[in-house]
């Protein structure tokens, strides 16, 4: 799926999640997509969380709901710091 779709997918989906193009946080001409609500809550969790990332080493960070969205799109989840959370192409 291309990046302006899945930010539109996740943004309409998850509203709290503010997917925004990868452009905006490096201010240049990056592929991917930021989540910038990355530390809100979503039904009852974060929609990713550092903690469990550096625990498991795997998905489990990532909120299912949002997990879900993005590999149906193709895509995953990579962390940029502990409240950061960045999507690439697969």
């Amino acid at each position: 799926m291309r990046q302006g779709h899945l930010i539109n997918k996740i943004n309409r989906l998850i509203p709290i999640a503010k997917a925004t193009p990868m452009s905006e946080f490096y201010d240049d001409d990056s592929t991917g997509i930021w989540i910038k609500g990355s530390e809100y809550l979503y039904k009852g969790t974060l929609s990713y969380d550092r903690l469990l990332f550096e625990s498991y080493l795997d998905d489990e960070a990532i909120h299912p709901d949002l997990l879900e969205i993005i590999e149906d799109a193709g895509w995953y989840g990579e962390p940029y710091d502990a409240g950061t959370l960045m999507l690439y192409p697969n």
